[in-house]
């Protein structure tokens, strides 16, 4: 079937239906709405409206204008402010019928943005893609025209913001417009889709990434001065009046200063807040400038002064003088801290610090109670302490049900996280059944189109491609990227997460080349939106070099792996966790290039990387020496082997139990070490370990569960037991064909290795009396 498009001009100027009616009560009765006696109006339905105004036309018009701009003279402001503001526009249409259905708005405010403003901003839509066109075609363009429109544009949408009661979300947006002109105003000039990404890609990370504490109110300072202001004017007389005045004239001044300095923090303008926050700290020691002015800092990744403002803060009071000061001093502490070193246990000082304070002021059961025990359990994940890590996030879950009912937004996160938590623990089917239960719940609030479901369907993903159902997989990875796209653009970071995602999945089905296509699309968005030196892109860049090492790539993998350990070098130190994951990475690819000695180096650097870090009975300790027992079997040396993966086994089953996938790993290793020292029955019965754990936790029919069948069957086929040796293989191979097809590399070994059996088999039979 032949599809059918219309021109470019002809659907970037369809950009808004409209409909004729404002309030009629439809066919279908309508909730009738009674604001006053003389207010009476019909609901709105929402989504439908939301439909109706759909913006994808004006964002595909200002976007294309955002690239084209350094063709024309047009001030780089009002082209990205208008581009990144029309990404909110469906939220304004959406916030204005709520408003009007909550009496929140008139019906005059509500007609004006239905009837006025919409209409024109099509009108000024299509004079705007006339003139990109014209762009496109290398037509001389009226500049005075183009700069006029998008000012018409922007004073409309602006107002459309103010109406619908979103005006603070049309001057973050300017305030990250701002901001990006000063770091990319080079690449503006030239082409201006990059800062546009960079731009929506900050507003995201701003409403949706680092969860700090909100800076106090100007009410709450205003209670919290008053106060302070009463008990110095009920003082004894020892204080001469004139001084009390200059006093009290200080606080007045610190509270100005403070609410000129919170107005700027509301509106994303971090850095111009920041002086007034400091005049207001310089007059006033309260804990709550010391908690603005920290967190204006870190929302700026100026980590290291966010440290010192909390620092302060906690050093001038104590729990029993100011404990909510002090609980949310340490939970921005305790972001902090991550921010700037990774430092886990230091976290959890902070946060374990905030649990108590806030359980001791609100009582155990307090929404504040369920975020500590949140970020409790996210670090305890981090730790490797997986039943801590559940414990508090169970009960995270357990208050948010409690506070907000078991159809909430929070009880999705948390849900989850707690399923990422179980995904590690190796019970997939649990991890599964919260996940799909958060899946469920942000679909009902959400809708299905909602960036928040496209973070669970990712996570399911990712459940599903540890389950071994990689088709699965694919789908709600898929999914994940659909939405994203739609909410965002295709070159957002959320996009490149879903992508290196779906890299990932194609790799493990063995479509190498198509795993490297999304992974490089990953990486070229995330090069883009955040610059060539961002700990995101070496994480991408990590995720290239394993693709190339399976594809035998193994100069282009140590490459891209080499890039990804500079960056994150330079980003954290060289004794960070995330060092030791890529030196881990670089060792396997040395030890696959056959440089044991430099992959053995690597791998040791890991190791004490991480024995400092966490512990010498982490799980990340058990991987690196895993790893080092690989490359010493590799060498020759395996006693060596056997005694490092021996301790990998011991750490595994104490921290997963005996029946996890992470002790089949260890279990199977130590079976192919055995079985290279010549103890097959050693090896055997690890192997078959390895083999019945798999088939608990993934089924019957999952690739790692062909991999401990097809070594079992060497082991037999070495024990001389020639017919079960083929039976094991022709199970391997059976499963490995169905999931990944016969011309898969690990179905193409397992095929030779059964030919082999067979060989054996057929030699013995002809040699037979």
């Amino acid at each position: 079937m032949t599809s059918r498009h219309l021109p470019a001009a002809t659907a970037a100027s369809l950009c808004l239906c409209l409909i004729t009616a404002v309030w009629v009560a439809p066919a279908q009765a309508a909730r009738k709405i009674t604001c006053s006696s003389d207010d009476i109006r019909y609901e709105i339905d929402v989504r439908q409206l939301s439909i109706q105004y759909s913006a994808t036309g004006l964002e595909a018009t200002l976007s294309g204008l955002s690239v084209l701009g350094g063709r024309v003279a047009v001030a780089p402001k009002t082209l990205q402010q208008a581009a990144a503001a029309t990404q909110k526009l469906n939220e304004f249409v959406k916030a204005l019928a709520t408003g009007f259905n909550s009496c929140a708005i008139s019906k005059k405010a509500y007609e004006e943005g239905i009837k006025g403003l919409l209409p024109a901003m099509q009108s000024d839509g299509k004079t705007l893609e006339f003139l990109r066109q014209g762009l496109l075609a290398d037509r001389k363009v009226d500049a005075a025209q183009l700069e006029r429109t998008l000012a018409d544009y922007n004073n409309k949408l602006e107002r459309l913001a103010r109406i619908s009661g979103k005006s603070i979300d049309y001057e973050r947006i300017g305030a990250i417009v701002d901001e990006q002109l000063g770091k990319h105003t080079e690449s503006i000039l030239q082409g201006q889709k990059t800062s546009q990404d960079a731009i929506l890609a900050r507003l995201d990370q701003l409403e949706h990434g680092m969860k700090l504490p909100p800076p106090p109110t100007p009410q709450k300072v205003k209670t919290e001065i008053s106060a302070v202001k009463q008990q110095l004017l009920e003082k004894a007389d020892e204080e001469a009046a004139a001084h009390k005045q200059r006093l009290l004239a200080k606080f007045d001044e610190a509270e100005a200063a403070y609410n000129q300095g919170y107005a700027l923090l509301e509106r994303y303008r971090f850095a111009e807040a920041i002086p007034h926050l400091k005049k207001a700290l310089d007059l006033v020691k309260l804990p709550d400038f010391y908690l603005a002015l920290a967190t204006a800092y870190a929302q700026l990744s100026d980590f290291a002064k966010a440290e010192h403002i909390v620092r302060e803060g906690l050093a001038q009071f104590d729990e029993a003088t100011a404990p909510l000061a002090v609980a949310q001093l340490s939970t921005v502490m305790g972001v902090v801290v991550i921010g700037i070193k990774g430092d886990l246990e230091g976290a959890l000082v902070h946060f374990r610090r905030a649990l108590k304070i806030d359980e001791k002021v609100f009582g155990p059961e307090h929404f504040s109670v369920a975020n500590d025990a949140g970020y409790i359990g996210q670090i305890l994940m981090a730790k490797g302490d997986l039943d801590g890590a559940l414990a508090y996030s169970q009960r995270a879950l357990k208050i948010d049900e409690q506070v907000f009912g078991p159809e909430h937004a929070n009880v999705a996160a948390v849900a989850n996280s707690i399923g990422q938590i179980l995904k590690a623990k190796g019970d997939l089917d649990g991890a599964l059944a919260y996940s799909q239960r958060a899946l469920k719940i942000d679909e009902q609030v959400y809708g299905p189109e909602h960036a928040s479901v496209a973070t669970v369907a990712n996570s399911i993903g990712q459940i599903l491609m540890a389950k071994g159902d990689l088709d699965g997989a694919l789908a709600y990875s898929q999914r994940a990227l659909k939405i994203d796209e739609q909410v965002y653009g295709p070159s957002h970071f959320s996009v490149a997460t879903d992508a290196n995602n779906i890299g990932q999945i194609l790799m493990a089905k063995g479509d190498l080349d198509g795993a490297l296509a999304y992974s490089q699309r990953a990486l070229k968005i995330d090069e883009t939106v955040f610059g060539l030196e961002h700990f995101s892109v070496a994480a991408i860049a990590a995720s290239i070099g394993q693709i190339l090492q399976a594809k035998g790539d193994l100069d282009g993998a140590l490459a891209y792996s080499h890039r990804a350990l500079k960056i994150v070098e330079k980003a954290f130190g060289p004794e960070h966790f995330s060092v030791a994951t890529i030196t881990n990475n670089i060792g396997q690819i040395l030890q696959a290039k056959g440089d044991l000695d430099g992959a053995l180096a690597y791998a040791q650097r890991a190791l004490k990387i991480d024995e400092k870090l966490f512990g010498p009975e982490h799980l990340s300790v058990a991987r690196d020496v895993n790893n080092i027992g690989q490359i010493l079997q590799a060498k020759g040396d395996l006693d060596g082997a056997l005694a490092y993966t021996r301790r990998a086994l011991k750490i595994d089953e104490t921290v997963f139990g005996p029946e996890h996938p992470s002790v089949a790993i260890d279990a199977n290793n130590i079976g192919l070490i055995l079985k290279a020292k010549g103890d097959l029955d050693g090896a055997l019965a690890y192997s078959q370990q390895a083999l019945k754990i798999d088939e608990q936790v993934f089924g019957p029919e999952h690739p790692n569960v062909a991999i401990r069948a097809n070594n079992i069957g060497q082991i037999l086929l070495d024990k001389g037991d020639l017919s079960d040796a083929f039976a094991y293989a022709q199970r391997a191979l059976k499963i490995l064909t169905r999931i990944y097809g016969p011309d898969n590399p690990s179905t193409r070994t397992t095929a030779r290795n059964m030919e082999k059996i067979q060989t054996r088999m057929n030699e013995k039979k002809a040699s037979a009396p």
